[in-house]
């Protein structure tokens, strides 16, 4: 009898993922709750039954929030792994972000609530499909859906319970978690998204749809090497001119080059809607075949709503400003540097550039009548607390802080250095001249 080759028995159910290959990728996180449903347990119990397996400490209450299993971290290499391994099913990273590791920075925010797509989910059902959470829906930039060109819900519609895709020990990906409704909305009731929001929606859709077919996760060198031939060809190597062309700090864009950091994802949408390069050949460094296209590319006030333009350098006439700075010396009141820059509608800094003596003698104005104020002050909050010493003592009172406070005003007193040895000394002058009177 011919050995027949059995595959080898897996400790967990080999369940396919949806999607692999297209930009509606499953997210392992549905993986996960697809996974419980198919075994009938709670996600607790599986949760544990996978760390009992690989020896790994129980994640506590708030798992969904300490585990990003679709993002770019350890925990979403390890779920991914440890899956694999008890499912028998390969390459479950690619329901995770973790391919775009290197060219992608790990700060890049992720979402606050979980989000999803009625639309996306009534289609499920209308086609006979499970459910599912897709990935593209666990990326922070995004909050639309390209297909339906809808906005992304984030609060049931039934029960208005917000985190009421996955919030729960028994998630069933499609139904709400607290009140068990379908969380399915037709095409015709979702709110429609921003032409800016659908192009991020798109964008991330393509790279989630190539992640499955590279040969290997990009790399942070062949990413940057292809933003530097963007700064060469677009800004002629000058870094200043593509960061405000990006609507970024140029220390943001020579920290990339010159210190090896690495973009945000934000970064990368900025830079792909001002090339007209699409995103997946900005991380993947395949810039020099692909033709910018900035017809469909927003800008960056629709892509980034609170972004705003920085003003250009205003030109400024010296001579003006230093006849104004002359008036300013020879006026009677001083002001301090600060205050001239203020009337003069400048930056302080840009007075010592303008003329450096002529702020320096302002400053030294200002600061000697300060001096000449605080000597004055000083010396009449000293006969303030002489005469009110003097009151005290013929009262028989105590010549103390508290009830000298009584009886001088507030601002006399503020600001005065010493109070105590001043009140002090004026008790002993008055002592002393008390006891010269005597016989």
């Amino acid at each position: 009898m011919n050995d027949v080759m059995c595959p080898s028995r897996s400790a967990l159910y080999a369940l396919p993922p949806i999607g692999v290959g297209s930009a509606d990728v499953e997210s392992l996180t549905s993986y996960f709750c697809r996974l419980a449903v198919a075994h009938c347990v709670s996600l607790t119990d599986l949760r544990r039954r996978v760390c009992e397996s690989y020896g790994w400490t129980a994640a506590g209450k708030n798992f969904w929030k300490e585990m990003n299993l679709s993002g770019m971290g350890d925990a979403a290499q390890r779920y991914a792994l440890a899956l694999s391994e008890m499912t028998g099913v390969k390459r479950l990273d690619l329901l995770t972000l973790r391919c775009w590791r290197n060219v992608i920075a790990h700060s890049s925010p992720a979402p606050t609530e979980a989000r999803w797509c009625g639309a996306c989910f009534e289609d499920d059902l209308s086609q006979g499909r499970t459910p599912y959470f897709r990935l593209v829906w666990d990326v922070g930039d995004v909050d639309a859906c390209a297909r339906h060109r809808g906005a992304l819900i984030h609060v049931c519609r039934n029960c208005g319970h917000t985190s009421a895709r996955n919030n729960a020990t028994c998630v069933v990906p499609g139904w709400c978690c607290y009140c068990g409704a379908s969380l399915s909305v037709a095409r015709e009731a979702i709110s429609s998204a921003t032409p800016a929001a659908i192009w991020k929606a798109a964008q991330l859709g393509q790279i989630l749809a190539a992640q499955a077919s590279l040969s290997s996760a990009p790399e942070r060198c062949t990413m940057m090497e292809g933003v530097a031939k963007l700064v060469d060809r677009l800004d002629n190597g000058r870094r200043a001119a593509f960061a405000r062309r990006i609507g970024l700090n140029k220390s943001t864009v020579h920290y990339w080059l010159k210190q090896d950091g690495v973009p945000t994802l934000a970064a990368h949408l900025r830079i792909a809607s001002q090339t007209g390069i699409s995103l997946e050949a900005l991380l993947t460094g395949a810039i020099c075949g692909e033709t910018p296209n900035y017809r469909e590319a927003p800008s960056l006030a629709d892509l980034f709503p609170e972004y705003k333009k920085r003003a250009s350098p205003r030109r400024r006439d010296s001579s003006s400003i230093k006849a104004q700075m002359d008036d300013i010396g020879r006026s009677d009141v001083s002001v301090s540097v600060m205050e001239a820059a203020r009337r003069l509608n400048m930056h302080p800094r840009e007075l010592y550039r303008v003329e450096n003596e002529k702020a320096r003698a302002i400053g030294a104005k200002w600061r000697e009548d300060q001096r000449d104020r605080s000597e004055e002050h000083q010396l009449e909050a000293a006969r303030a607390i002489e005469a009110a010493v003097e009151v005290l003592l013929s009262r028989g009172r105590a010549a103390n802080l508290r009830e000298v406070q009584r009886l001088v005003p507030r601002e006399v007193l503020g600001g005065v250095r010493g109070l105590f040895a001043m009140i002090k000394e004026a008790a002993g002058k008055i002592e002393d001249s008390k006891s010269a009177t005597l016989p």
